[in-house]
């Protein structure tokens, strides 16, 4: 039986990761005799955590939960906890408050300490302390050391959690910091019920890895000795587990067995906290519970986005202002707060966010909402009442169901969002979308920066995008957008929260030399399978993908096309209309599924070509994962609407600066030739010169049995020696080919019986035939029928300065068909002058090189076996090798030619 290797950017990665982590729960399920275990959970939180360590929370003056302490308590309880702990950041008001009422607590609390050379706040689970020891700790929180060397002295015993999650975007942290940890530390916090599988397991093998010997060293290496802070290098490091929980979801799901031994005799005499405390101290702590990728705090975010849109009050704009914190955190502080306060206004959204937060405590809508819902909404109630379900009888599939439904209901809001905005223009009395010319949509993109007169208009413009009443619209549009907003705004932060680190987690896995994250890249792109010159490039790319097993998987978004190897293929959730301006019909793709096939495929970087929806999906997923992003330039779009519009140059530089900020958000950009490179860098574009990525298209090897074409069958009353041009190409304007008539009439001077046979569809096909009625047009071909007629015909002519490679040149030179183009962009960067075709300057030039070659028969030999050579330069592999190379990925040495094994 066959086995499909590398199918679809399976590395293992995310299922080793969970092999081997499986594996150590199940040996820690096994240490204790769970009669004489008490459950607890080390790391849970209520509203007294008012003060978030997150600047954002501090600015907009939000508590990191709402979550009442006796609801905690209730949760706890329920889930399987036999003594309970609250830790809230800097302050044990719940566990002194639970106390006063008689319960039975194990005072506890997250510190914030400050870790001075490093500039970093981490922070440290404390318990056991009294009152006033709280007090002095809150003052020794502002060093770690003195922090530490109190809680040892006083024998209060501290856990480091979440090793790997640090609040800081310092990216200059060494590893020495792990090191001191190491010393500093004797139990960590392996298993945190809000952080993802990766940061798990490696901190396991990290602490696994920390050896008596290795303890020692880092001591002395750091000057730092390990009894003053309580540990004992050579005892084994405790390991211990915590929900992390701030909603009340998940508390008590993960946490710590603690064994006490003759547990049940000692609880008749002795209070539950007590043993607790005591197990602690001696390390007999074997965490329990799973971690739920970012899936679980994703949706922790989502209930308190839902709270925060009902509970937000208006910060203030000059507490905004003066608050600390960057430029860009205080514009996100107002962006999300205006976002907040706007829904505040529509009671249809504050209810549903109220029955998002009620479904996932597990309270179902009332059948009342259910039966009074719009037709459109019906859908998210049945979701909300599938995720209430789940959480009150189907607890083990919560997760799943949670996040599938947030799929589901992302997925039908925005068909929701398509088919109004599509309603808004159809009911539009005056043009449409596809009714304009590409200039007049350029001119278009004029955004009024007075808001009044965008969207009500400024009684002297009444003209927009496609004339929509936009007040109209956007009353339709404003609930299913803000409730998609907060679905993919959850989903973006929980995943970012996470890697927010990614560089460091990467540099640690080196160190320990275990669990480094797979290294692979996804390719997305807008056009692959339509008739142009850029999917005939990538098609080719993703040939050698496959044959040579490289680490990059594509991903499109069509409707029919199916998933194969190294190919992924997503439903749209809209389609927009281009067939006016490129013969192609451009697919909405549903991000959220994209984001899920990127993290569970172990990919940890983007490449996206084309300026459509993908290039904003590769933009979402650089931010949401932390991954470097690169963009594939294949059109030269000022070349474009300077060749079929009448812009000025005013409104051509409106479009150059808006791809400017387009381009300056990857972290390179690949060119296919010097004259872009050169662009990109200079004046207008101002890119670094670093990333800016010089590659080229690499050519197919000729297939041997395919026949050269006739030029009989082709042309009537043509034999062998008849003259004949050839030209494929997209047949629109700025491809140059109304150059065309004007060249042949000056070469049939010189060549009277010259022909031309031209392959291609676009939308000046009608008008070209117009204008040469003797010319042979044959439509798109097939690469088969392609090949046959580079063979079979002599001189491949190129009048197109727009493109910036020419694809169609190289294959030509394959085949052995020399190429006469003009002396411009990618065309210069393939042919060689005099040697494997000709470079000219103009129409006259054109129709001189063409004469000068038919006047010499005899070197036509030379020039095709020239062609053949130059072709040879432009093979697969050096190509694709450099291209790994500037993606920063490896390309194999031994390259698979079959993807399968017996």
């Amino acid at each position: 039986m066959a086995v499909q290797q590398h199918v679809n950017g399976d590395s293992g990665f995310r299922r080793d990761l969970r092999a081997e982590f499986d594996g150590f729960m199940t040996q820690q399920a096994q240490r204790f005799d769970p009669d004489n275990c008490l459950r607890i959970d080390f790391h849970c939180h209520d509203h007294n955590s008012d003060v978030p360590d997150e600047l954002w929370g501090r600015i907009l003056r939000l508590p990191e939960t709402w979550l009442k302490t006796k609801k905690l308590v209730k949760v706890l309880e329920q889930n399987g906890s036999s003594v309970f702990t609250v830790t809230n950041h800097n302050n044990a008001r719940s566990c002194w408050e639970l106390q006063e009422k008689g319960m039975d607590v194990l005072v506890g609390c997250e510190f914030t300490c400050f870790f001075p050379e490093y500039d970093l706040f981490i922070h440290v689970l404390t318990y056991g302390f009294t009152r006033e020891q709280e007090t002095v700790l809150n003052q020794k929180r502002q060093n770690i050391y003195d922090f530490l060397r109190y809680a040892a002295l006083y024998d209060i015993p501290v856990i480091l959690p979440h090793p790997l999650y640090l609040y800081s975007r310092n990216d200059h942290i060494d590893l020495c910091l792990f090191e001191k940890l190491a010393v500093m530390f004797w139990r960590f916090e392996v298993l945190n019920g809000q952080r993802d599988l990766w940061q798990s397991v490696l901190t396991l093998n990290w602490v696994r890895s920390l050896t008596p010997e290795r303890m020692r060293e880092y001591g002395r290496k750091h000057n730092l000795d390990p009894t003053e802070f309580g540990v004992d290098p050579d005892q084994p490091k405790v390991v211990t587990g915590g929900s992390d929980d701030h909603t009340g979801i998940f508390a008590g799901l993960c946490g710590s067995q603690l064994y006490v031994p003759d547990l049940q005799r000692r609880l008749k005499t002795e209070a539950a906290s007590d043993l607790a405390l005591e197990a602690l101290r001696n390390g007999q702590v074997a965490p329990f519970g799973t971690v739920g990728e970012n899936q679980k705090l994703n949706i922790a975010l989502l209930d308190y986005f839902s709270q925060a849109a009902t509970k937000l009050k208006d910060p203030g704009l000059l507490r905004i202002l003066l608050h600390r914190g960057s430029t860009w955190d205080k514009m996100g502080c107002f962006v999300v707060a205006n976002l907040f306060l706007e829904m505040q206004k529509h009671k249809k959204t504050m209810k549903f966010f109220s029955f998002i937060h009620d479904a996932l405590q597990g309270k179902k809508p009332n059948r009342f909402l259910k039966w009074h819902a719009a037709k459109d909404y019906k859908f998210c109630i049945a979701q909300l009442e599938k995720i209430a379900d789940s959480k009150r009888n189907h607890p083990e599939a919560f997760v799943d169901t949670v996040n599938d439904s947030i799929g589901d209901l992302f997925n039908h809001l925005n068909q929701l969002i398509a088919g109004r905005i599509r309603k808004a223009v159809n009911k539009n009395q005056g043009a449409s979308l596809k009714d304009f010319s590409t200039e007049e949509l350029t001119r278009k993109l004029e955004i009024p920066s007075q808001l009044t007169a965008l969207f009500l208009g400024d009684g002297k413009r009444q003209d927009n995008m496609s004339n929509v009443n936009l007040a109209e619209a956007l009353d339709s549009l404003s609930f299913p957008v803000l409730i998609s907003t907060i679905l993919a705004g959850s989903t973006l932060a929980s995943t970012r929260v996470l890697y927010e680190n990614r560089d460091l987690l990467n540099r640690f896995a080196r160190q320990i030399g275990e669990n480094e994250h797979s290294r692979r890249a996804l390719y997305l792109t807008d056009t692959l399978l339509d008739k142009n010159g850029v999917s005939t490039s990538l098609s080719g790319k993703l040939k050698e993908i496959k044959r040579t097993n490289l680490p990059i998987d594509f991903l499109i978004c069509h409707p029919e096309a199916e998933s194969e190897p190294h190919l992924h293929v997503v439903q749209p959730i809209a389609d927009i209309d281009l067939h006016p301006f490129g013969e192609q019909t451009l697919e909405v793709p549903d991000v959220l599924e994209i984001a899920r096939i990127f993290y569970e495929g172990g990919y940890d970087r983007i490449v996206c070509s084309t300026e459509g929806p993908m290039a904003l999906v590769a933009l979402f997923l650089q931010k949401m994962f932390n991954v470097p992003s690169y963009f594939f330039m294949h059109t030269d779009w000022i070349d474009f609407i300077t060749h079929t519009t009448n812009l000025n140059q005013h409104e051509r530089d409106r479009v150059r600066r808006m791809m400017r900020a387009l381009y300056s958000q990857f972290d390179g950009v690949f060119v296919l030739n010097r004259e872009h490179r050169d662009w990109l860098t200079g004046y207008e574009m101002q890119l670094p010169a670093e990333k800016v990525l010089l590659t080229a298209h690499h050519t197919s090897p000729r297939d041997l049995k395919i026949q050269p074409a006739r030029k009989s069958d082709l042309i009537p009353g043509a034999n062998d020696k008849t003259p004949v041009l050839f030209i494929a190409c997209r047949l629109s304007r700025e491809k140059g080919i109304f150059d065309l008539p004007e060249i042949v009439r000056e070469a049939r001077l010189s060549v009277p019986d010259l022909r031309i046979v031209i392959a291609g569809s676009g939308p000046a096909s009608a008008e070209l035939q117009k204008a040469m009625p003797d010319a042979v047009f044959l439509g798109w071909q097939s690469r088969e029928q392609l090949a046959s007629l580079y063979l079979g015909l002599d001189l491949f002519v190129f009048p197109s300065r727009f493109d910036t490679f020419g694809n169609v040149l190289l294959e030509a030179l394959t085949h052995g068909m020399p190429a006469v183009a003009y002396n411009c962009k990618g065309p210069k960067d393939i042919i060689e002058n005099g040697q494997s075709g000709y470079l000219v300057e103009d129409i006259d030039a054109m129709a001189e090189a063409i004469a000068g070659f038919f006047s010499k028969p005899e070197s036509h030999s030379g020039l095709a076996g020239n062609a053949r050579k130059r072709a040879a330069r432009f093979q697969a592999e050096p190509i694709m090798r450099q291209f790994l190379a500037d993606l920063g990925l490896e390309y194999p040495e031994q390259a698979y030619t079959e993807a399968t094994v017996a």
